[in-house]
């Protein structure tokens, strides 16, 4: 039962993040952020009524620091997804979010079998396979091959040709810049959020769904935190979003598809329809909501099962994210990340049976 609970919670959690890094393409980061937490408030505000629990200040303490963790690390996960390659930024800060609570299940004693430890091993490295990308640039990599074009050498202007080239140099170094820029959210991010597993797992189960909403109250606070330092600081500003400050067929539209920047083409061919364009902060809400799930999942888990065993799961998430950019940005799934995804498979068997 706590193996499936996990898989759950790592299956919503992972379609909870590909909503909010979408949303945070078209939306600011830290609006993303406060709009998922609000909506993971409210619907757990609902379950408590239909399932009321006992209201526990042990519990509401624990919650309460995981919600300060767990507010940290969204909008840095958000931030990252926006920032840096989903396929990077995700399976990394699973990995680092799976650390936290192996290692910390080991000093608290845990002693799962051989044949648990083996799938907690296989899962991890399929929680990161599964998001790698041997490309490092990625679906968007084409963006500008002059340097491969033998017609900008043939014209007799050399200095045309070093400028072309001079450029794409200056895009790798951006693209690099950006990437790193991600790993770094990524580890941090991924810290915040097994510092979160840790902290919820310590609540009384007696307690029901309080520590999960008093968490959701932290991250609200923390959320709303950033906000208001986003605001001070002129961080909210949206730029090249498509329809906004821009009609059809400028900056931001893809003139072969009519597709804005931001703007998900379903299907990958003109018969499919332009989806989700404009609604990012209903993703925003949407993916609160999941998150609140997934969170849900998780405690239950937590509170019949090994915090490693439990953990190491939960750190298979980025294969719906994954599966998700995939059917939704048409980005691609390569040898090396469908290994990871068959990794999955062995890895859950060896942690069930263990």
């Amino acid at each position: 039962m706590p193996i499936v609970l996990a898989g759950m919670a790592a299956t919503v959690f992972g379609v909870s993040d590909f909503m909010g890094g979408t949303a945070a393409r078209r939306v600011p980061s830290a609006v993303v952020a406060m709009l998922a937490q609000l909506a993971g408030l409210l619907a757990l505000g609902l379950i408590l009524v239909v399932l009321p629990a006992t209201v526990l200040p042990s519990a509401l303490g624990w919650g309460l620091l995981a919600g300060l963790a767990g507010g940290i690390g969204v909008p840095l996960l958000y931030r990252g997804l926006a920032v840096g390659p989903m396929n990077v930024v995700a399976p990394l800060t699973a990995l680092t979010s799976a650390a936290v609570p192996v290692i910390t299940g080991a000093v608290l004693g845990e002693r799962p079998s051989v044949l648990a430890w083996v799938g907690i091993a296989l899962a991890l490295i399929a929680g990161v396979v599964v998001g790698m990308s041997l490309d490092p640039k990625g679906t968007g990599g084409s963006n500008g091959s002059a340097g491969t074009d033998g017609s900008a050498g043939t014209d007799g202007t050399g200095g045309a040709l070093g400028a072309d080239r001079g450029a794409d140099r200056g895009a790798d170094r951006d693209a690099r810049r950006r990437a790193l820029r991600g790993v770094a959210i990524a580890l941090f991010s991924g810290l915040c959020f097994g510092g979160f597993f840790v902290l919820l797992a310590q609540a009384d189960p007696v307690a029901g769904l309080w520590p999960v909403a008093t968490a959701k109250v932290a991250g609200s606070l923390v959320a709303g935190v950033a906000l208001l330092g986003a605001l001070r600081s002129g961080g909210l500003a949206v730029g090249r979003l498509g329809g906004v400050g821009a009609g059809a067929g400028e900056v931001g539209v893809d003139p072969a598809s009519g597709v804005g920047e931001f703007g998900i083409q379903a299907g990958g061919s003109n018969g499919g329809g332009v989806l989700l364009a404009g609604h990012g902060w209903r993703l925003a809400a949407l993916g609160g909501v999941l998150d609140a799930l997934a969170n849900a999942l998780y405690l239950l888990a937590a509170h019949h099962g090994q915090l490693a065993v439990v953990g190491s799961v939960v750190a298979l998430y980025p294969a719906s994210t994954v599966l998700l950019a995939r059917l939704m940005h048409g980005e691609r799934i390569g040898r090396v990340q469908r290994i990871g995804l068959a990794l999955a498979v062995p890895a859950l068997v060896l942690v069930s049976g263990g």
